[in-house]
């Protein structure tokens, strides 16, 4: 088992190389946002009736570190948050909120170019199944470090504006990254994404702060399929269930279920 992570100074001096398939890669993700962009989208949605720390609550889910385990094993992979054990305990509303669109865990099955990832709305079960987004990565001659590997800078346009860059180590010959991202020739290492059309301005990092290569591990498991949808499908009735609650709650309803 090899692990790579803070590495000595003579380490970063090689070109470091992975040969297999059977990876753990732990990632960090950050999110920076615009903190008063946050409080008028807030009070610009009716939410007197919500408690006082509420943008509080918010502003601390969003931002805080959040810690992901990549686990590839040839063509699939998974990918999930790693949850942090707190002792500290919070009044108010309570949030579980990150850009990266993976629900509840992301399995990717990159020889069907498919993905699926369990999500929970209004008490309610879905599974998410659809194509890999194609990412038409345009490749840069620029280059760095990232935990001693050579990566090398690609850079994508999504359809809805927003600005990606990946860094990926061609040295680590599998097509997977974090969360959606994939399809560059070698594993991505960081990504990161600026959001120019949305009110909060968010700019999201994700990087990779350890790479395992663990000849033992097994094949995923495919997680059970339950209420399939696809991701568009999901988006509309997001979007319909987001517009009956804040009609219910212009109207003084409250919702018991």
């Amino acid at each position: 088992m090899k692990i790579f992570s803070t590495l000595p100074l003579f380490f970063t001096l090689i070109s470091t190389t992975i040969s297999a398939q059977k990876l753990e890669v732990k990632y960090q993700e950050i999110t920076h946002i615009d903190e008063e962009a946050l409080k008028v989208s807030i009070q610009s949605n009716n939410t007197s009736k919500l408690p006082e720390n509420f943008k509080d609550n918010m502003l601390k889910n969003l931002t805080d570190p959040k810690d992901y385990l990549l686990t590839i094993y040839d063509n699939q992979s998974y990918y999930k948050k790693e949850e942090k054990i707190s002792n500290s305990q919070s009044s108010g509303a309570s949030f579980s909120i990150s850009f990266s669109g993976v629900g509840n865990g992301l399995f990717k099955d990159l020889s069907t170019n498919q993905y699926l990832t369990s999500v929970s709305m209004f008490n309610k079960e879905y599974t998410i199944k659809d194509q890999l987004k194609d990412y038409q990565w345009k490749i840069s001659r620029e280059t760095k470090k990232i935990l001693g590997f050579d990566v090398k800078k690609a850079t994508s346009t999504t359809d809805s504006g927003n600005i990606v860059t990946a860094w990926y180590a061609p040295s680590i010959p599998v097509k997977n990254g974090p969360a959606m991202y994939s399809g560059l020739p070698g594993l991505i290492l960081e990504v990161q994404t600026t959001n120019s059309k949305s009110k909060l301005k968010e700019n999201t990092s994700i990087k990779a702060i350890e790479v395992k290569e663990d000849p033992s591990l097994k094949p995923i498991q495919k997680p059970k399929e339950k209420n399939v949808i696809t991701d568009e499908e999901f988006k509309n009735i997001s979007e319909s269930q987001f517009k009956q609650f804040k009609q219910m709650r212009s109207e003084g309803v409250d919702r018991k279920d």
